[in-house]
């Protein structure tokens, strides 16, 4: 299945590189880690820079093996580090295309995706693609954001000039901003899959490191990441008007009392 190559949103700017590194399994895979034992094969689709999929690894154990894939060739140092750090022998990355991809079928114990599928023109496909990797009686899990679940205090016009820039970007790459909310209609359309459990959880941020972590890194990537190089591209807001959405996002930080969050959608399902 040959389909046009897909925008990413958010790039892979070092700055967002350091973000998503941030991700661990126990975090992102919380849903799913329950469900997989030792001697597992997994899938980690749109992996990125492949800290979650190294605690899958962790999970499933020397006898079991994980394979990362991205359609990015941007991230093979990240990976290198990885594999360097984890030691897993059952532990692998490459680049691939869940829409064209040349994995055999009905070969993975489990398959997995984190904030991947609010970024494709056509989920459903990539979702039955992938759905098509799990053995029969696999398990299927897929975690997505909900950027219209956002809430922060104080708010401001820069935060909210932010929610509209984000949404608007995302919707003209062809993604859903606000993927989280289809989950159970994405997962159903596959025709695929059996026994669909929906689950929400929330990241937070109220404390100082919190605050600090994701203030300054949405500080940063609306200046440098391809957020912003295609906010200016699509005429969807100024050089002038990314710096105030930056300089809003280090007043909300520093402001007492301050708090965000928003809500995660977690699909699990079996493959029929």
């Amino acid at each position: 299945m040959s389909m046009p190559r897909e925008t990413y949103l958010h790039g892979h700017h070092r700055t967002v590189i350091s973000a998503h590194s941030a991700r661990t399994a126990d975090d992102a895979a919380a849903f799913l880690l329950p469900y997989l034992r030792p001697g597992m094969s997994v899938l980690d689709f749109g992996c990125g820079p492949g800290t979650i999929t190294v605690g899958l690894a962790d999970a499933v154990g020397e006898t079991g093996s994980v394979l990362g894939i991205d359609v990015s060739d941007g991230l093979r140092d990240e990976w290198a580090k990885r594999l360097e750090e984890s030691g897993h022998a059952g532990l692998k990355f490459r680049v691939d295309d869940i829409y064209d991809t040349d994995l055999e079928k009905n070969q993975f114990d489990v398959v997995y995706a984190h904030q991947v599928l609010q970024h494709l023109g056509d989920p459903v496909s990539a979702l039955s693609a992938a759905t098509q990797l799990a053995k029969r009686g696999g398990l299927v899990g897929v975690r997505e954001v909900d950027w219209g679940t956002f809430a922060a205090h104080p708010d401001s016009s820069a935060l909210r000039d932010f929610r509209e820039v984000y949404d608007a970007v995302a919707k003209r790459n062809g993604g859903t901003p606000h993927a989280g909310r289809h989950m159970l209609e994405w997962m159903e359309s596959t025709g695929l899959l059996d026994d669909i459990r929906i689950t929400t959880s929330t990241w937070t941020f109220y404390d100082d490191g919190g605050k600090t972590w994701w203030g300054d890194q949405w500080s940063q990537r609306m200046l440098h990441s391809e957020i912003a190089v295609k906010a200016i591209e699509y005429g969807v807001a100024t050089q002038s008007e990314l710096e105030t959405i930056s300089r809003g996002w280090i007043e909300w930080k520093n402001a007492s009392g301050s708090v965000a969050c928003f809500t995660h959608f977690e699909g699990l399902a079996r493959r029929r």
